[in-house]
């Protein structure tokens, strides 16, 4: 596997304005997002994938790889199709430009499990979901498993019976393509599921396609309001594991 780290992001935020530009202990959120994928020991090049010139000045004045793509693409996945089409590789890792917390680590064992499952198409990080306000919250998108650990149904509320009598997962911001496959699915039409809910993993389901849930060791959370920012301030300011890896970005 030749494995490459895009992070799509564009500044037209609809809930928090300009997110992944929003300033985090001196740096832009998407900038934390790169630097901490690049402490992957897994992990050679990391890129920022944008259609917007001020993203990617700034990437690039951090001494970042910029993959420079239309901007009227529809959703991070489209937008990773086409960068890749700039890059030597067999599968591509989408990491969201909202995800400040993320945990090097993690993405070693993400690329793991991907290499142990060579035969899958896509992959997507999982957490188990601990509280009862995550279960029901509507923007947080879960899942159900079959008995070989592949994502057999994505939703936001629970819809019957069936996936309440299973256990309930939550869908990470972490998610591994085989390239070949990618551009298949950017290229299928639209799904009516996936569309109703917002869903692109239900896409992939939909054409016919098994993802791989790859278990996440914590849900951590990303950033799509000022109240979540809070958080991950309140956070970075106390959580030791985490603050070891701010020192080591700044």
């Amino acid at each position: 596997m030749k494995i490459k780290v895009v992070i799509p992001c564009h500044l037209n935020s609809i809930r928090l304005e300009q997110k992944v530009l929003i300033d985090i202990h001196g740096l832009p959120m998407v900038e934390h997002v790169r630097r901490r994928a690049l402490l992957s020991r897994k992990v050679n090049n990391v890129y920022v994938a944008t259609g917007d010139d001020e993203i990617k000045n700034i990437i690039k004045s951090y001494g970042g790889q910029v993959l420079f793509t239309k901007n009227n693409h529809i959703d991070g996945t489209s937008r990773v199709s086409e960068a890749i089409d700039l890059v030597d590789c067999s599968h591509v890792i989408l990491i969201q430009g909202d995800e400040p917390l993320l945990v090097p680590n993690y993405i070693d064992i993400f690329i793991e499990n991907m290499e142990k499952s060579k035969d899958n198409l896509m992959w997507n990080g999982i957490s188990e979901i601990y509280n009862k306000k995550s279960y029901l919250d509507h923007s947080i998108v879960k899942c159900t498993l079959d008995e070989d650990y592949n994502i057999e149904s994505c939703f936001r509320l629970l819809p019957n019976k069936k996936n309440i009598n299973k256990k309930i997962f939550k869908i990470q911001g972490l998610i591994g393509y085989e390239k070949k496959f990618l551009k298949k699915m950017v290229l299928s039409p639209e799904t009516k599921i996936a569309k109703a809910e917002s869903i692109e993993q239900m896409k992939a389901i939909e054409i016919g396609s098994k993802i791989k849930g790859i278990l996440i060791p914590k849900s951590l959370p990303s950033v799509n309001t000022k109240e979540e920012l809070s958080v991950v301030n309140n956070i970075l300011n106390k959580d030791i594991s985490q603050k070891e890896i701010l020192i080591k970005i700044l």
